[in-house]
């Protein structure tokens, strides 16, 4: 009995870690691929294609790193979405795995 109650403590321990790395990595997505993404594609759909959309994507990914309090906001939003889908992702994907085990 007592090994069981071991293993539930560290595979508790461990879906605890799982959980945090998928929110560190989908706030990391979030930050430096969807906001860039997202941003250009809006502005140069708004501008009319008369930009270069490659240099406004490399000029938004210089923006991401200035540090102001608009764009620490924006980071925050835009981290949050990317971890949000990763969770979304994480626990569908578990919740798949489980399904396919009691089969």
């Amino acid at each position: 009995m007592k090994a069981s109650k071991v293993y539930n403590r560290k595979r508790q321990t461990m879906n605890k870690k799982n959980i945090l790395i998928t929110i560190l990595i989908g706030f990391a997505v979030g930050v430096f691929i969807l906001q860039p993404f997202g941003i250009t594609i809006f502005t140069f759909s708004r501008q009319n294609y008369e930009i270069n959309w490659w240099q406004y994507l490399i000029n938004n990914f210089i923006e991401i790193l200035n540090i102001n309090g608009n764009q620490i906001f924006e980071n925050t939003l835009f981290g949050l979405l990317g971890a949000s889908v990763a969770l979304i992702y994480y626990f569908g994907k578990r919740e798949k795995d489980t399904d396919n085990k009691k089969r």
